[in-house]
């Protein structure tokens, strides 16, 4: 048994390497050169080429490179009943709290205000609120962990989840549920996976339900923003600031307006990587879950 590492966007060397150190006999095939695609058991995914998976005879499991499925599950030649996993590190979650709560943070200490007036010897406190939400839309393994480092850090935190309820969070569901966590946050954190329901969630009429003049935060799947409607929101104050990791076209297109846009922080989708040992581990634990 095999298994195949059919990543695209990178190379994978020190993914083999770390998983040849965890078990030397390990047999591992990494596009472009899968030589025996019958022997595969387990594929390991990241932007495969379309249709690549029909070759594989033989296999038991995908798992995503990282957190997100929405690639596979669209992929027509994904076999029928087999499961989908994915793999969500300690350091993915880790690097996703950090990202967040950069950008939080930041804005919440008035950090930028403090070093402009720095630039002008002026000596000026200001106060900071006493009550600060930050609403999740989307409460998983990953948004999950993020939202409890924020309560520990004595912010306020609700979410918007599908069912799922947390007892120390408080969860809102349905369109109302939607509308209450889009009215009531100071900061919008978007970490909602890629479905049929969740494309084009924040549109003009999404951020509309925004009362605060939050910053958003927009860490979940590109394809989930009306890109045009967040102008619009900009622009008549709905949302005072956003802070994109990721977008319909990546990398994001010289030409593209947010780039010149002093409301807008871009990063190039890199929020959170996994570890590429803990990856490693997490693999391996999938292949031999599999192959018992």
């Amino acid at each position: 048994m095999s298994i195949a590492l059919v990543i695209t966007d990178r190379t994978t060397d020190l993914l083999v390497q770390s998983l040849k150190n965890l078990q030397p006999d390990l047999s591992i095939q990494a596009w472009p050169n899968i030589k025996k695609p019958e022997a595969v058991s387990l594929a390991v995914l990241w932007q495969q080429p379309p249709g690549i998976l029909k070759q594989f005879k033989n296999l038991k499991a995908v798992t995503s490179f990282g957190a997100g499925i929405d690639f596979i599950l669209i992929d027509p030649s994904l076999p029928k009943n087999i499961p989908v996993l994915r793999i969500v590190t300690k350091d993915l979650k880790q690097q996703m709290t950090q990202y967040v709560l950069a950008h939080i943070l930041n804005d919440y200490r008035n950090l930028k205000l403090y070093k402009q007036q720095q630039s002008h010897n002026k000596w000026m406190v200001h106060e900071l609120p006493k009550k600060t939400t930050i609403g999740f839309l989307g409460l998983g393994e990953i948004g999950c962990f993020v939202a409890k480092q924020c309560q520990a850090l004595g912010f306020n935190v609700v979410a918007y989840t599908q069912q799922s309820s947390y007892k120390k969070i408080p969860c809102f569901h349905e369109e109302e549920g939607f509308k209450k966590v889009m009215q009531v946050s100071d900061y919008i954190v978007c970490l909602l996976p890629l479905t049929v329901e969740t494309i084009g969630i924040l549109d003009y009429k999404a951020l509309s339900y925004c009362q605060k003049q939050p910053m958003l935060i927009q860490a979940g799947r590109g394809q989930q923003l009306i890109e045009v409607d967040l102008l619009k929101a900009l622009e008549v104050g709905l949302i005072k600031h956003a802070v994109l990791d990721v977008f319909n076209t990546e990398p994001l297109p010289n030409e593209h307006e947010f780039w010149n846009r002093e409301d807008i922080t871009i990063s190039p989708h890199n929020a959170a990587r996994s570890d590429i040992e803990q990856t490693a581990k997490e693999i391996l634990g999938h292949y031999h879950y599999l192959n018992v």
